[in-house]
């Protein structure tokens, strides 16, 4: 099946004019909540720990996605429909478990993470709850290849979080926890509007009263993107557990600002694999060639290598733009670091989508393996890093960060040219049954 490429032009098109109009809204909470340095940086590690505790979604969301792209057949819907509403029911009660343990240490995390109180925890928790539940939503529009609903998703969430942050942050005058507050407001609001452009095809069929099984190839999708979400976050929550109060400050106005920037990049790339996976999942349903991952890869490459020589070449500009109340000359040197550092990171996420959409998880140990060391370098570091100036700190950082994600990147390589010499594919959905894919 080779793809009409005017058809992919004018979908991932789309999604990246979606996705920018999202990422707007998302980057203008920062601005908001960036114009206290103190606070964003409690703000950007309560973030990294949501994307890592949470890092369930981006597998229920693959996993998700997957099943509705290779379903084929009425029979195989309904499994997918009865699969999702299972899962949902499933997502509460681990989380109502979460939060019971959440009682016991949240004041022991909270004092830790130099928060005044256990209030932003509770945001996370519910802000974690609220995008599990959204990130299936999320899955069955991408798996459906619904990308007009599931960028309207997108529009709603990015700027339903900024309209809450405004009102918790800038009317109320909140800190960190009304700032979290914020943006599970336009979580919400995406959810609801998930639910009604599905709703016909969720309500067709009944509710499962059995729990049962948790669907195959969930966990190794959840390992997959617990690795993914440390090499990506575990920066931030390291610098937030480990500097001296006195360095919070400097933190929140160098590295946290520079790391948003980096991340900002990431979206103009990513919109363009959410289109590609879906493609490559049906066309091994139904055993034909697709050339996704080749126009995916080439539109990344090339996006990202301008966005990241863009930022080589005149680094204080995005910081000029998007953080006008921090002085360009803290935070502008570290951009050119992030930026490289992110697209590693981005294309070796296009090459693992590729492998995650065929069911391939042959990297797995190896990923697990590299977000292990990177973690433990960082531990290892922890006291050369505290020895010396906050500044040459925070360059280390970012750059034990470039290193992880090209190596990375190298990982997915590998595992790309292994999966074409030796490939590993989905049977056709219409003749398995959802829980053994």
């Amino acid at each position: 099946m080779r793809e009409s490429k005017a058809t992919f032009i004018k979908q991932s098109a789309w999604m990246v004019a979606a996705s920018l109009a999202s990422g707007v809204g998302m980057m203008l909470v920062h601005v908001v909540v960036g114009r206290k340095p103190e606070i964003y940086a409690q703000f950007k590690s309560l973030l990294s720990i949501f994307y890592i505790v949470g890092a369930a979604q981006g597998g229920l969301l693959i996993l998700f996605a997957r099943q509705a792209a290779s379903a084929l057949t009425p029979e195989n819907q309904a499994q997918v429909i009865a699969a999702t509403w299972r899962t949902s029911l499933w997502i509460g009660g681990v989380m109502l478990f979460a939060g019971l343990g959440l009682i016991g240490v949240g004041s022991t995390l909270a004092n830790q993470l130099k928060l005044p109180s256990t209030a932003a925890l509770w945001a996370t928790w519910g802000l974690t709850l609220a995008t599990l539940f959204f990130s299936l939503l999320r899955g069955l529009q991408q798996g459906c290849q619904n990308f007009t609903g599931l960028g309207l998703l997108s529009m709603v969430d990015g700027f339903g979080r900024l309209a809450g942050v405004m009102i918790c942050v800038l009317w109320l005058g909140g800190g960190a926890a009304s700032a979290i507050s914020g943006a599970l407001i336009g979580n919400i609001a995406a959810i609801s509007i998930g639910l009604w452009t599905l709703r016909k095809w969720l309500f067709q069929t009944s509710i499962s009263p059995v729990l049962g099984a948790v669907p195959k190839g969930f966990y190794s999708l959840f390992f997959s993107m617990i690795a993914l979400q440390v090499l990506g976050q575990f920066d931030t929550i390291f610098l937030q557990l480990v500097i001296p109060s006195s360095w919070v400050a400097e933190s929140g106005a160098r590295y946290s600002t520079g790391s948003q920037i980096g991340f900002a990049l990431t979206q103009f790339t990513v919109p363009v694999a959410l289109v590609m996976f879906p493609k490559v999942v049906r066309g091994v349903a139904k055993n034909q060639v697709t050339d996704a991952l080749q126009m995916t890869l080439l539109s990344t490459l090339g996006l990202g290598c301008l966005a990241a020589l863009a930022c080589s070449v005149v680094p204080w500009l995005p910081v000029q733009i998007l953080f006008s109340k921090i002085p360009t000359e803290l935070s502008a040197p570290l951009v050119p670091w992030f930026a490289w550092s992110m697209l590693f990171y981005t294309l070796a996420n296009v090459l693992l989508s590729d492998r995650l959409a065929r069911a391939d998880f042959r990297f797995l140990p190896w990923i697990m393996a590299l977000a292990l060391g990177y973690v433990a370098t960082l531990l290892a570091l922890k006291d050369h890093l505290l020895s010396g100036s906050p500044q040459s700190a925070f360059f280390l950082l970012v750059r034990i960060l470039g290193g992880a994600n090209f190596i990375l990147l190298a990982i997915a390589i590998f595992f790309s040219l292994l999966g074409r010499i030796d490939p590993k594919t989905l049977a056709p959905a219409s003749t398995v049954p959802l829980e053994d894919q």
